[in-house]
C-alpha cells in the first residue's frame, strides 16, 4: 500500500474513533432518557387516558397562535416595505433575493421596526391596550396588499427550498415542532423569562409607559425582544409570548438552508440537521428568552456584510450594490444590538474582517488606489448599525447616566460592591491553561455548565478537527474555476466559509475570556450565534467526506447514519422532557393554569400564590436570593444578582440598620428562598454569600414576623412595626 493511502486510511481511522468517543461521551454525559422519567411515566402514564376536549381550552390556544402569526405578517409586511425601498436607491441598491432570503430578511427588519415602535410607544407613555393594538393593525393594513402578493407568490410557486426533506426528516421535523409548539404555548416557567424577561414588560404595562425608578439591572440591557413580548402581552397574554422565540428558530432554520445553499452544499436540509442536533434550539425555542433573535440577526449580519465586500479592481457600480449589502448587514447588526450588551462582538469582527479582506485581496497598486473605498464600506456598515441601536443606548443614558448601564460606568442602585457581585470575579477558570484546552470538550459534555439551557450536541467536537482543517486548506476545497465576475469569485473562493469560521471563533473566544473570570458566564448558550453560524460549515464538512468514500467503506455514509442515530436519541430527550409537563392536559382543557404551574415551579409559585393571598394589596415584599418574581402580584422587589442582603450587610453591618432601612423605604414584608441562601452559604461566593449569619439570625428573632412557610424551601416574614 502506498504511503499517502496509508495516509489515508490512517486519518480515517483516527476520524472515526474520534466520532465514537464524541458521541458516546456526550450521551453519557447527557442521557436522554433518565431512570426520574421512566418512574414518573409508570405512576402517571393513566393519566393521559383522562384527556378530554374543552371548547373554551381550543378557543384560547388557537387566539395564542393566531396572535403571534398575525403579529410575524405584520413583520413580514414592514420588512418587505422596507426592502423595496432599498431596491429602489440609487445609492445603496441590493440585488434581487430568493424567496427565502427575502422572507428572512423582511421578518428580521419588521421584528425590529415592531420592537422598536412598541419602545417609543413606551417612552412616550402610550402602553394603552388600544394603541398596542391599533400599532401593528396599521402596519398589517399599510402593507397588507404587498405582503399577501409575495405569500401568494410562495404559495403558487414550488418551495422556498430547492429539494425536498426526505421522508424521515419529515417526520422528525413534524414530531420535534410537535413538541415545541405545544410546550410554547404553556404559561411561561423559564428562569430569566420570570425574572426580567417578562417582568419588565409586566411593570411597563402597569405603569402605561416605561419609566426608570426600578431596581432590577436587568430591565436596562438592550430590550427589542421585550418589547415583542409587551406588545404580545398587551394584545393578547404571556402564552403566546414563546411563540415569538419559536419563529426566530424557524427563521434560524430558513438561515441554515440559505447558507449551506450558498456554500455549496448540494443539500441544504444537512444544514438544518445540524441545527436540530443541538438540543439547545429547541429547548430555547419553547422559552421567552432572546438568544434565537440574537443567533439569528448575527448571523444575518454577517452573511449580508461577506456579500457586500467589493474585491479591489472592480467597478463603481458593482461597488454600489457591495454597499447595499454592507448596508443590510450593519441595520441586521444594530438590530441584534439592540438584544444584548456582548452582540458588539459581532460588528467588530464584521470591521475587522472588512479590514482583512481588502489587504488580503488584489495587488499593491489596488490596495493603494481603492483605500477610500474601503472606508466607504465600514461606514457603509458601521453607521446603520450605530443609528438602529442608538434608541437603546440614549434611554439608558437618559434613566440611568450610562449607556451601558450597570456595566463601565455605574450608576442608580449600583456601586463598586454590587458590580463585584455582578461580575463574579475570580470564580471562573482562572488562567489554567489544561483546563482552556480541554474546554471545547467539556463544554460540548455540559461539564461545568452553570444554566439549563439546553446542550450543544456532539457534532461540533466531532467536526472540529474537520473544520479546522478546511480553515487552512481553504482553496483545496473552494477552487477558484472562473475569473469572470467578482460574484463567482465571492461564491468560489471559500470566503463566506472563512467568515463564517472566524465569526464563530471570535465568538468562542469573546466566551472564553468570560469563562475565565466568571463560573456564572458559563453557559452554553452565551455561544449560541456561533454554533448557528457553524451549522452551515458542519454540513459543508459532511459532504466534503465524501472524498474519503472508498468502494468498500463510505465515510459519508457512515457519519449520515451517526447523526440520524443523533436526532433520534434527541427525539426521545424531546419527548422525556415533554411527557412530565403534560401540556396536552393544559391545551385542551383539563388542567388550569395554577395546576400547570405548580407542576413546574413547585414552591416557587407556591410561594408567589401565598403572597398574594397573605399580604394586603399594598404590601411591598423584598425578596432575599430569589430573582424571578414575574408571578407576585404585589410590588415584589427581587434579589436580582443574589446580592442584596450582603450589601446591606456591607453597608449598614446590624441587623436594627437593615430593618430600619426597609421601613424607611416602605418594605411591609420579606420573602427569604431558603434553599438560595443554603446554598450560597455552603458555596462562599463572594459579594453574595452573607459575612455573618449571626446578623440574619438577629433580623430573624427581632425584627421579622413569620406569616408563612411554604415547604422548607421559602419563608416569608413580616418586617415589625
Amino acid at each position: 500500500m502506498r504511503r499517502r493511502d496509508w495516509q489515508r486510511w490512517g486519518g480515517i481511522i483516527l476520524f472515526l474513533f474520534w466520532l465514537f468517543y464524541g458521541l458516546s461521551a456526550f450521551y453519557v454525559a447527557q442521557k436522554p432518557f433518565s431512570p426520574a422519567v421512566a418512574a414518573w411515566l409508570a405512576q402517571n402514564g393513566a393519566a393521559w387516558a383522562r384527556l378530554s376536549f374543552s371548547a373554551a381550552a381550543w378557543a384560547r390556544t388557537l387566539l395564542d397562535v393566531l396572535t403571534a402569526v398575525w403579529l410575524a405578517w405584520a413583520a413580514l409586511g414592514a420588512g418587505l416595505w422596507l426592502l423595496s425601498r432599498f431596491r429602489l436607491s440609487g445609492r445603496f441598491p441590493l440585488p434581487p433575493l430568493s424567496r427565502l432570503e427575502t422572507s428572512l430578511y423582511a421578518l428580521g427588519l419588521g421584528f425590529g421596526v415592531l420592537g422598536l415602535g412598541v419602545l417609543g410607544l413606551g417612552l412616550m407613555g402610550l402602553l394603552q391596550t388600544a394603541v398596542l393594538w391599533a400599532f401593528p393593525l396599521l402596519l398589517t393594513l399599510f402593507t397588507f396588499r404587498q405582503t399577501a402578493g409575495f405569500v401568494r407568490q410562495i404559495w403558487e410557486r414550488r418551495p422556498f427550498w430547492e429539494k425536498r426533506p426526505s421522508l424521515p426528516l419529515a417526520i422528525y421535523l413534524t414530531l420535534a415542532l410537535f413538541f415545541a409548539i405545544t410546550l410554547a404555548l404553556l404559561p411561561p416557567t423559564s428562569w430569566d423569562g420570570l425574572f426580567y424577561h417578562l417582568k419588565g414588560p409586566k411593570l411597563y404595562l402597569a405603569a402605561g409607559a416605561i419609566r426608570p425608578g426600578v431596581d432590577i439591572p436587568h430591565l436596562s440591557f438592550p430590550a427589542l425582544m421585550e418589547m415583542l413580548f409587551l406588545l404580545t402581552m398587551g394584545i393578547r397574554g404571556d402564552t403566546a409570548v414563546p411563540l415569538l422565540h419559536l419563529f426566530f428558530a424557524l427563521m434560524l432554520a430558513g438561515q441554515a438552508y440559505a447558507i449551506a445553499r450558498r456554500l455549496g452544499v448540494k443539500n441544504g436540509w444537512t444544514a438544518v440537521l445540524f441545527l436540530l442536533a443541538m438540543p439547545m434550539t429547541l429547548t430555547l425555542a419553547t422559552w421567552a428568552y432572546n438568544d434565537l433573535a440574537l443567533a439569528f440577526y448575527q448571523v444575518a449580519a454577517v452573511t449580508a456584510a461577506v456579500r457586500g465586500t467589493a474585491v479591489p479592481g472592480t467597478v463603481s457600480g458593482e461597488r454600489g450594490a457591495s454597499r447595499g449589502w454592507l448596508v443590510l448587514g450593519g441595520v441586521m447588526a444594530g438590530l441584534s444590538m439592540g438584544l444584548k450588551y456582548t452582540s458588539f462582538v459581532a460588528p467588530v469582527t464584521i470591521v475587522l474582517l472588512l479590514v482583512w479582506e481588502h489587504f488580503h485581496h488584489g495587488d499593491i497598486k489596488a490596495k493603494k488606489t481603492s483605500l477610500y473605498y474601503l472606508w466607504l464600506e465600514i461606514l457603509a456598515f458601521s453607521l446603520p448599525a450605530l443609528l438602529v441601536a442608538l434608541p437603546w443606548y440614549l434611554k439608558n443614558w437618559a434613566f440611568t447616566g450610562n449607556p451601558v448601564y450597570p456595566f463601565l460606568f455605574g450608576g442608580a442602585f449600583w456601586d463598586e460592591f454590587r458590580a463585584a457581585a455582578y461580575a463574579g470575579t475570580g470564580t471562573g477558570l482562572g488562567w489554567d491553561w489544561l483546563a482552556l484546552l480541554r474546554l471545547p470538550h467539556d463544554l460540548t459534555l455540559g461539564l461545568g455548565d452553570a444554566s439549563q439551557d439546553g446542550p450543544t450536541g456532539p457534532f461540533f467536537l466531532i467536526f472540529l478537527p474537520l473544520l479546522i482543517w478546511m480553515g487552512v486548506k481553504t482553496s483545496d476545497f473552494f477552487p477558484l474555476r472562473t475569473q469572470a465576475a467578482s460574484q463567482a469569485r465571492n461564491r468560489m473562493s471559500g470566503r463566506p466559509f472563512r467568515w463564517l469560521l472566524i465569526f464563530a471563533l471570535a465568538q468562542y473566544l469573546f466566551w472564553t475570556m468570560g469563562v475565565i473570570f466568571s463560573a456564572g458566564l458559563w453557559q452554553s448558550r452565551l455561544l449560541l450565534p456561533g454554533l448557528v453560524a457553524l451549522c452551515p460549515a458542519l454540513a459543508l464538512a459532511w459532504q466534503a467526506l465524501a472524498r474519503f468514500d472508498h468502494p468498500q467503506f463510505s465515510l459519508h455514509r457512515f457519519v449520515g447514519l451517526t447523526l440520524g442515530l443523533a436526532l433520534a436519541l434527541n427525539l426521545v430527550g424531546q419527548a422525556a422532557d415533554w411527557l412530565p409537563r403534560a401540556p396536552l392536559a393544559y391545551l385542551l382543557g383539563v388542567d388550569g393554569r395554577d395546576q400547570l404551574l405548580l407542576r413546574d415551579l413547585g414552591a416557587h409559585y407556591a410561594a408567589m400564590q401565598t403572597i398574594n393571598a397573605q399580604t394586603p394589596p399594598d404590601a411591598i415584599v423584598q425578596f432575599l436570593y430569589e430573582p424571578r418574581s414575574y408571578y407576585c402580584d404585589r410590588e415584589c422587589r427581587p434579589d436580582s444578582i443574589l446580592d442584596v442582603y450582603a450589601h446591606l450587610e456591607y453597608q449598614y453591618g446590624a441587623a436594627a440598620a437593615i430593618a430600619q432601612l426597609w421601613r424607611e423605604t416602605g418594605v411591609t414584608h420579606l420573602l427569604i428562598f431558603e434553599i438560595g441562601l443554603e446554598f450560597v452559604i455552603e458555596e462562599g461566593t463572594p459579594f453574595v454569600a452573607p459575612q455573618d449569619t449571626a446578623v440574619l439570625d438577629d433580623l430573624r428573632q427581632n425584627y421579622l414576623t413569620p406569616v408563612a412557610q411554604v415547604g422548607e424551601a421559602y419563608t416569608l416574614y413580616a418586617i415589625n412595626e
